[in-house]
């Protein structure tokens, strides 16, 4: 059993724990931060084995490529397979179209059935009929129900009746010896006469005759059921007199017993007598259905059983009693017959054994009929109507006869003429002594078919009306004797009456005749008939009465009442043979007379009948006999020369088919071709030769109804002849021939002609008959598409090439979606693949040439097999074909571009899903088909929105300048360098390329399925060339030649296109061999590389997760909206899908909360143009319209097709990236990995972890960033820093992620990123990752907000992998981890508490922010607090700090209106003058953008080009806090306005413009031009302002200041913290030194407060606790030397600046100060949290690093600032005098034992040279030499600057700089001069001082005791 068990499992693909086997996906922000893999605690790892490594770690540090490879290709899915566009089942990429697929053979529509049971009829009357016994009690007499159900809201019957005979077989005893004879004139017929009739007579087969007597149970079918449908009982006994008297025992029932004995007794005496004539006695009723639905109401029971009422017999009386009865007022009234009816009404169970049709016809499954009983279906009466007509799918040749009304009240012949029964019998002659036909069908205990029935009789009445039914199974051929005789009896119900004197009176006395002839001019007579009476019954009575007209003939018959129609009768047909219609009727007469001599053409008869045809305007008509219908036209067609019957013949068939489609029938239709149709030929006529003639005669008439008609419902007519075709060949044994001589030169021509009759057509008609048209263009697509299976291939081309070419770059957006809708069909063939030749275009060779011609010029592929090139079209022509055309549908609108797309990406899509190409070879062959799709990719590269999408820069290479929809000329030549000339056509040479490649392309695809070969070995004239020469007279716009001639476009591709594009793309290189690839990328140029790159990147951004919350929501929101427009009825009319797609488009494009956000983050669960067109989301919409629904099943598979998906797409990329770097190797490791290519391969690495990928993505990136750290260490630990630190960056982020997974993933690689810098310095240090890992933890802490629980359990996971890591455990690797994750904690630890202070402006400012960041759930009250701020930063001064203030309010407002869509509904206003370059837009975020789009919309980051601390208003929360909040841009204007006051007051007038310009745009839209005017002023006052202040250098923008605190005590957690102070201009040391000492003197107390004196590191452990420290420092912006470059101007220098230095001297001794030759100094760089000026004083220093300068090396960084210094002086163009000769003065006049001469005294002289290295020395010397030369240079420029007064001043420097060229002479050895040349020498060196001074604006640090 646990065998069975498990090898049910495997079957199944189930897991036995119940979990699916499949690839999950988890979000990265909905994991709740459970462990998932757990590493050793701190604990438990002293305690692991000296010798364990760690088993993560073990497992990280063994795995190779391939194993990672390998570990990422397993479970891997079909891209195409999770896209929401793309179908997702496979039978919507087979080559039938979908209505082929639904196509059925004609079968009944689905009507409901219900099961009717007959159980019993018990009367409240009852005895025991055998006087020996008392049992068993049963009814005293026989009783008979008849069944069947009525509609009463339309008063009409809606089946036939059902027989059913309840009685007990004692009971049924009581009538067995009654005659069942009628006597015929008085007359016995002869025993044995018989007749011809028994030959033709209907026979039972399949099942004994005696199964059927007593039938109990049947089935009642209704096709339109509702509530007003009810099954009537009508209940009938032997006839014993009137009703009254017969019901009175059952009524008045005082002794039951005598009264029982007393009836039973007369009641015997009835039935021996009169047991087969009946009388009306009860009736009954019951409802069948609940609703409309068809559910069947089993609860209910019968009503009473109501007593019949004698002069409301008929079925229109019953009717009435029924509706009086369902009223409650009048049920009471009616008399009621104790007793009661159980007969259950039940569902119809699933195969139902031993049913028989209504024609007694076994249905299966048939068994055993001795333990099954049998079940009749009854006859439904279905409306005469289109809605429930349907082709007849069974043989039935039945009529029903109801006798209506006998008018017996006025005839005088007959006597005694009351108690009447009307006895039916269908004969075929009038001759005497004819038996009747044994045809009836019997009642039950009778013979199946009887030669008569009896109806029932009322006592005493001579006007009778009946309700009985005659049902007689027709004979199959009906001739104008066959009729109907009806015989009227009187009975004799007098039996008890004391006979003994009079003569005995006979029981039955014929008391006249009348008979109904069937057939009248070969129709079937149906209707209702009134008919005379006769007498008597002579021989050929059929000629004595017209029965139609009622006209009687003389003769020696006698007519009762003279002549008078006293009997009415009604017939019902339900015939498969016979049609009630005069015109099918004639039609049938006329095509049966003609099969009667087929030698003989269709003459002008059936022309009258086929115009007869036309005149039928109810389709249903024609419907039931469609089959026989369609088939004699097509023989009419075939079989007629005559021009006119074959227009006529094809006018019927369009007039059928085009009313069938209106009336939605066009199932049947369809269902005729595929199952019925069956091809004729006459004399070499063939339907489908005779049918495309006819349909070129009919589009070429005047008619235009006519000619919308064909086209319109051209498909039908294509498939015929498509069929005809198939069967043809196989007819006539054709299918081995070659293609090209299967079918005749004439019919190409006539195929050739009509596909160019309708090309014609859907071109010029489109817009009259849009509807029209596009049918004909997708049916003849479909025609052309099957013509590949039977014609010759090269034909098939030409046809697919001449109806291409009829369209053109001009056309409509209509005729663009006919085209493709066209190649999508085409495209569509099941051979599609092998047609197109799937293996490279050079080894195709070209057909014309010989073998020896290949040998001497063997095919070059010189381009890029992504080129489209006209060869690869030429020699892959479908494919080609269809690329070239998207190519150009790229350079039209938006609508048409998605339509191309759509039909591209299906179409890949279907062949990813093809199983005939599902192994990987030969996927790689087919993505080879499509990759010139990745040369169109890179051609469209400056179309998409890359700025918008990436958070970065993003640069290709071939970026468009433009955003506007222009088109360039010298532009078109370079962009479209991947679309090459393919021509619009193509000769001979494609299609014997096609042909003489067949087998090479069978063969490479491996295509078993191909049962015939590919293309003939020659091919018929082209339709084309056809064509061409039309085209050369007419006037019409060609297609142009290549891409190349076409007109670019600059408008961007929207982000449904972009992801179409791309995915297609990454489908292309998922599949696509490696060899193909890399060869690839080796022939492509460094800018194509490039472009690869972007587009990889642009993949993982389209495709990112957006998360589990986020997924839910927008499924909501869009379920939402649906739903509302369909309830409010807002969506009506043709354009509905339209409108829904603008309410979704709409809400694709909101952010998270339903607001604006950038495209990126749309919903990708919907993201075609056309929303609801998405089958996935209709799936869904719908699911949420149901009764009940899983929402959270419903959830779930959304959220896991995002999260596959974006799964997939990062492993694809992963693919790509690892293929790359395994090939490109040496070129990724030029200049020791530092090289452009790298950086590229690097970004898109670290890509990953900047978007949202789900934990299995994220697993397998981390694991290629293992490898891709190990194979390129070089570029993370030498050279320049910046790939190390943005990848500690990045990974640091996700130690924080809430996956405890992904955390320990995360942790995993930065530790081995650790170990592998450790291990490239040969086991030194990790100096590298440590550094930029604290730098990422400083930048991490203001921007990711790390610190918290997850982040320290990262930490503890790298000391685990350090503590267990055997390989490094005798190294200091481990003890440096652990130093930097304690150096990381302390920095987290090191948070502010802020306390309320009102004297300390810095401290309170600082409480402010505070409270301004917890209300960033309401932005009012963050601007309240934020503007509270601003007022103390003016009320202290500090008006930068004020002026910031109000830029973060501006960014706030603007942010939050951003996510409200204020600028949603803004349409752009375009200028009539554009400007033809971007480059000013490009340089300046804040300009208005060229659609006329403030930038405002962009939020906060509009004013990041300001400052970068406006970063902070993006953390806004969208709560609701936002709700009330009432800002607009008049607001955000004020705000701006009041930040502009306050940069003119705090000098910062080069921010005034960048402040200004947006608002411009705000008012450039209000057309407010006096306020234009004054902006634009005051733009110009500033700069006229900063050239001023630049030129005069009078401008000071403060003094920076550390400032650190010492005292737990008494500052906290403020203590030991720094922060850097921005104080006023020129505010000295002492200023602030007392400002904060009063402050915390006020605060602490005087006596608690201590300055400390000097700058150098303090050790608070050397501190008294006892004292609150503060210690300050005087600082300096600090640069290096690429922001030096960047920074020119002094405002440039002293905005938006984080980094401060200061230098500290000390001498080894421990003094401060000492001699040149023990001096030392200690360098410090501090890094600032937020950049000044900010909306704070004070700033912390969150990073700072020393370097510590030696005496030498203190010399020469002097000297080399002092050479700096004096240079720049010297070359700059305006020289400041005074400065010049101060540092002159400095240089050349100092005391003996001060100044430069100092240091080389100490230095070089040679006593001294040799305490200290050679090198440095040396480099001394050589400053000294530079410096001499620039004193001399500063000499010279003085000397001639100065004016006379200073000459004496001049002179005295000159002797003082000789003095010490002579001593530096002496000094070292060496003639020191002044020479120029030596000069430039020495400036062209100057970087060398550059780069030991290592920053040249460093000062010297001061402290108080300075």
């Amino acid at each position: 059993m646990d065998e069975w068990i498990s090898t049910l499992n495997k079957i199944l693909q189930i897991n036995p724990d119940g979990h699916t086997q499949e690839r999950k996906s988890v979000d990265l922000t909905d994991v709740k931060p459970e462990s998932i893999m757990n590493p050793v605690s701190p604990s438990e790892s002293t305690s692991s084995a000296d010798d364990q490594l760690h088993p993560e770690l073990a497992k990280y540090i063994a795995e190779t490529e391939e194993a990672v490879k390998d570990k990422r290709s397993e479970n891997r899915l079909n891209l195409f397979s999770l896209d929401p566009d793309v179908p997702a089942s496979k039978s919507h990429y087979s080559d039938f179209s979908k209505n082929d697929v639904l196509v059925k053979p004609f079968e009944e529509k689905v009507r409901r059935r219900i099961l009717i049971s007959c159980n019993s009829l018990n009367m409240l009357l009852q005895t025991c009929i055998i006087d020996s016994t008392t049992e068993p009690i049963t009814n005293i007499e026989p009783f008979f129900v008849n069944l069947a159900l009525f509609d009463i809201r339309d008063f009409r019957k809606v089946s036939a009746d059902f027989h059913v005979d309840l009685n007990h077989d004692l009971v049924r005893q009581m009538i067995s010896g009654c005659s069942e004879s009628v006597v015929e004139n008085g007359v016995e017929p002869a025993a044995n006469c018989t007749t011809e009739n028994s030959l033709t007579d209907p026979q039972i087969k399949g099942f004994p005759e005696e199964w059927l007597h007593y039938p109990k149970q049947a089935l009642f079918s209704v096709t339109n059921p509702h509530v007003d449908i009810v099954l009537v009982a009508r209940i009938e006994k032997v006839l014993m007199g009137s009703i009254t008297s017969s019901a009175e025992p059952y009524i008045k029932n005082s002794d039951s017993n005598k009264t029982a004995q007393k009836t039973l007794k007369s009641n015997k005496q009835f039935c021996s007598k009169l047991g087969k004539y009946r009388m009306p006695f009860a009736w009954a009723v019951r409802p069948v259905f609940k609703d409309t639905l068809g559910t069947v109401d089993r609860e209910s029971r019968f009503s009473p059983l109501f007593k019949q009422e004698q002069s409301k017999i008929s079925t229109e009386d019953l009717l009435k009693l029924i509706a009086e009865y369902r009223r409650a007022e009048k049920a009471n009234k009616m008399q009621i017959i104790p007793g009661s009816l159980e007969i259950k009404v039940d569902f119809v169970p699933m195969d139902h054994p031993n049913c028989l049709t209504s024609s007694y016809i076994p249905v299966k499954p048939f068994k055993d009929t001795e333990q099954h009983l049998p079940t009749i279906e009854v006859e439904e009466f279905v409306q005469d109507s289109t809605q429930f007509s349907q082709p007849y799918t069974m043989y039935k040749n039945h009529i029903y006869i109801y006798p209506k009304h006998l008018k017996y009240d006025g005839q005088k012949y007959f006597a005694k003429a009351r108690n009447i029964a009307v006895c039916t019998e269908f004969k075929d002659t009038d001759v005497e002594g004819a038996r009747p036909i044994k045809c009836i069908y019997g009642k039950p205990g009778g013979s199946v078919f009887t030669t008569e029935a009896i109806t029932l009789v009322l006592h005493h009445s001579q006007n009778p009306d009946f309700y009985d039914e005659v049902k007689i199974e027709l004979p199959t051929q009906l001739h104008e004797k066959h009729h109907l005789l009806f015989s009227f009896y009187h009975v004799t119900c007098d039996i008890n009456a004391k006979g003994t004197v009079k003569k005995k009176e006979p029981l039955e006395t014929a008391v006249g005749y009348a008979w109904l002839p069937l057939m009248k001019d070969g129709r079937l007579m149906s209707q209702e008939n009134h008919i005379p009476v006769a007498a008597n019954l002579p021989p050929g009575y059929l000629q004595f009465l017209d029965a139609g007209a009622g006209k009687q003939c003389g003769g020696d018959i006698k007519w009762l009442d003279c002549g008078k129609s006293l009997f009415r009768v009604c017939a019902h047909v339900v015939s498969t043979v016979y049609s009630q219609d005069p015109y099918l009727n004639t039609f049938f007469q006329k095509c049966q007379k003609r099969d009667g001599d087929i030698t003989k053409c269709p003459s002008a008869s059936v022309l009258a009948g086929l115009k007869g045809l036309l005149a039928i305007e109810k389709i249903h008509v024609i419907t039931r006999f469609l089959p026989v219908v369609l088939n004699q036209l097509f023989r009419i067609l075939v079989q007629s020369d005559d021009e006119e019957v074959s227009t006529e013949t094809s006018r019927v068939l369009v007039h059928i088919v085009a009313k069938c489609n209106e009336e939605n029938l066009d199932h049947y239709i369809q269902s005729y071709v595929k199952f019925v149709f069956k091809t004729e030929m006459s004399l070499e006529r063939t339907v489908h030769e005779e049918l495309a003639k006819s349909m070129n005669s009919l589009l070429k008439t005047n008619d235009i109804q006519l000619v919308k008609r064909v086209l319109k419902h051209f498909r039908f007519f294509f498939e015929i002849i498509i069929k005809s075709m198939a069967q043809h060949l196989v007819d006539m044994d054709k299918l081995q021939l070659p293609r090209n001589e299967r079918f005749p030169q004439s019919y190409q021509s006539e195929v050739d002609t009509l596909i160019l009759t309708v090309s014609d057509h859907v071109i010029w008609k489109v817009r009259e008959a849009p509807e029209e048209t596009r049918s004909a263009n997708q049916s003849l697509a479909l025609f052309i598409k099957r013509c590949f299976t039977f014609m010759d291939r090269g034909f098939v081309l030409t046809l697919i090439s001449s109806y291409v070419n009829m369209f053109g770059p001009g056309d409509c957006k209509t005729l663009f979606a006919f085209k493709f809708e066209f190649l999508r069909e085409v495209c569509n063939y099941e051979h599609f693949i092998p047609l197109c030749l799937p293996m490279p275009s050079a080894k195709i060779p070209d057909p014309d040439s010989t073998e020896s011609d290949l040998a001497e010029n063997p095919p070059v592929a010189d381009l890029q097999e992504y080129t489209l090139t006209n060869e690869f079209c030429r020699k892959h022509y479908l494919v080609g074909l269809l690329l070239r055309e998207v190519g150009l549908a790229l350079q039209e609108d938006q609508d048409i571009r998605h339509l191309a797309l759509g039909v591209l990406k299906n179409l890949m899509a279907k062949h990813s899903f093809d199983d005939r190409y599902s192994e990987k070879s030969k996927q790689a062959k087919v993505a080879e088909l499509y990759f010139p799709l990745y040369g169109m990719l890179l051609d469209n590269m400056h179309r998409i929105f890359l700025k918008e999408i990436f958070p970065f820069s993003l640069t290709p290479s071939n970026q468009g300048s433009r955003d506007d929809l222009s088109s360039g000329g010298s532009q078109n030549n370079t962009n479209m360098k991947h679309a090459s000339s393919v021509d619009a056509s193509f000769s001979k040479d494609v299609l014997n390329s096609i042909a003489a490649f067949s087998s090479v392309a069978l063969s490479t695809a491996s295509h078993e399925e191909s049962r015939v070969s590919l293309a003939s070995t020659e091919s018929n004239p082209s339709a084309a060339e056809k064509s061409s020469e039309k085209n050369d007279v007419c006037e019409k716009v060609t297609r142009p030649l290549s891409l190349i001639g076409s007109a670019l476009r600059y408008d961007k591709l929207d982000q449904d296109e972009t992801r179409t594009l791309i995915m297609c793309f990454l489908h292309i290189m998922k599949t696509i061999s490696e060899d193909t690839l890399v060869s690839c990328w080796l022939k492509a140029p460094n800018s194509e590389i490039s472009d690869f790159y972007n587009i990889l990147e642009l993949c993982l951004q389209h495709f990112r997760y957006l998360g589990k919350k986020n997924i839910v929501k927008k499924i909501a929101a869009a379920v939402k909206i649906v739903q509302s427009t369909q309830n409010n009825s807002t969506l009506k009319g043709p354009s509905t899908s339209s409108q829904l797609s603008g309410l979704l488009a709409q809400w694709a494009h909101a952010g998270h909360d339903g607001q604006r956000y950038s495209r990126s983050q749309t919903m990708p669960i919907i993201r075609s143009k056309n929303a609801l067109s998405n089958p996935k989301l209709l799936q869904m919409i719908e699911g949420t319209t149901g009764i009940s629904v899983n929402n959270a099943e419903m959830e779930t598979l959304h959220i896991d097709l995002e999260a596959n998906i974006a799964t997939e797409v990062c492993l694809t990329v992963l693919d790509i990236l690892g293929l790359f770097t395994q090939n490109h190797q040496k070129p990724l490791q030029q200049y020791e990995c530092q090289n452009s290519l790298m950086k590229k391969v690097f970004d898109t690495y670290l890509l990953f972890s900047q978007v949202n990928q789900s934990e299995t993505a994220l697993r397998h990136v981390f694991a290629s960033l293992r490898l891709f750290v190990n194979k390129f260490p070089s570029a993370f630990f030498q050279g320049p820093a910046d790939l190390c630190g943005a990848f500690c960056y990045e990974i640091l982020k996700c130690c924080n992620h809430r996956s405890s997974s992904t955390q320990s993933e995360a942790s995993a690689l930065l530790y081995f990123f650790m170990r592998r810098n450790f291990e490239y310095t040969r086991h030194t240090s990790m100096v590298r990752s440590h550094l930029q890992l604290i730098k990422a933890v400083s930048q991490l802490i203001a921007d990711a907000g790390i610190g918290g629980s997850r982040f320290q359990h990262s930490l503890t996971i790298i000391n685990n992998f350090a503590n267990g890591d055997v390989h490094m455990k005798n190294t200091l690797f481990p003890v440096e981890v652990k130093d930097l994750t304690k150096r990381i904690r302390t920095v987290l630890m090191a948070t502010a508490q802020m306390k309320e202070h009102e004297k300390d402006p810095e401290m309170l400012v600082d409480l402010q922010y505070s409270l301004a960041n917890s209300y960033a759930s309401t932005p009012e009250l963050r601007r309240t607090w934020l503007e509270s701020m601003a007022k103390i930063h003016v009320r202290n001064g500090d008006l930068s700090e004020a002026a910031m203030c109000y830029i973060h309010i501006a960014a706030l407002i603007a942010e939050y209106l951003k996510r409200k869509g204020y600028w949603k509904t803004e349409k752009p206003r375009t200028s009539s003058m554009r400007m033809d370059e971007d480059a000013v837009f490009a340089n300046n975020q804040l300009l208005t953008t060229q659609d006329g789009v403030c930038s405002f919309s962009m939020g906060w980051r509009a004013f990041t080009i300001i400052t970068p601390n406006v970063i902070e208003e993006g953390a806004m929360k969208e709560d609701s806090g936002m709700q009330d909040t009432p800002y607009n841009t008049d607001i955000l204007v004020e705000q701006l306005t009041l930040c502009v006051d306050y940069l003119w007051k705090s000098e910062r007038h080069e921010l005034i413009a960048d402040v200004n310009k947006p608002i411009i745009a705000v008012f450039e839209k209000k057309r407010d031009f006096r306020r234009l005017s004054e902006l634009y002023y005051d733009i110009h006052r500033s700069y006229l302002k900063v050239t001023e202040v630049v030129n005069s250098e009078k401008r000071f923008f403060g003094r920076y200041y550390r400032v650190a605190f010492y005292g737990q005590g008494f500052f906290e957690e403020e203590e030991g913290k720094e922060y850097i102070y921005k104080e006023p201009k020129l505010t000295g040391l002492s200023e602030i030194s007392q400002r904060l000492q009063k402050i915390y003197s006020d605060k602490f107390g005087a006596e608690n407060v201590k300055l400390i004196q000097d700058s150098n590191k303090v050790n608070p452990k050397d501190l008294d606790p006892k004292f609150a420290y503060i210690q300050v420092t005087y600082v300096m912006p600090y640069f290096d030397e690429k922001e030096l470059q960047e920074r020119v101007t002094d405002f440039e220098r002293h905005h938006n600046i984080k980094h401060f230095v200061f230098e500290s001297p000390f001498t080894l001794s421990g003094k401060k100060h000492g001699g040149v030759e023990e001096q030392c100094k200690r360098r410090t760089v501090l890094t600032t949290s937020h950049t000044f000026p900010y909306v704070k004083k004070r700033i912390e220093v969150v990073n700072q690093t020393s370097t510590e300068l030696n005496p030498i090396e203190v010399a020469i960084d002097e000297m080399s600032k002092k050479v700096s210094e004096l240079n720049e002086l010297c070359t700059v163009d305006e020289v400041d005098m005074i400065r010049l000769q101060l540092k002159l003065h400095g240089s050349v006049s100092t005391k003996v034992n001060a100044g430069p001469m100092a240091y080389a005294r100490a230095f070089i002289e040679e006593k001294n040279a040799k305490k200290y290295p050679d090198n440095q020395v040396k480099l001394v010397k050589e400053i000294f030499r530079q410096f001499a030369q620039v004193c001399g240079q500063a000499l010279e420029l003085n000397g001639r600057l100065i004016k006379q007064d200073q000459l004496e001043y001049q002179e005295e420097m000159k002797s003082h700089y000789r003095d010490m060229l002579s001593e530096l002479s002496s000094i070292m050895n060496e003639q020191i001069t002044y020479r120029e040349d030596f000069l430039r020498q020495g400036l062209e060196r100057q970087h060398i001082f550059q780069a030991i001074s290592k920053q040249n604006t460093s000062v010297q640090g001061t402290s108080i005791a300075e």
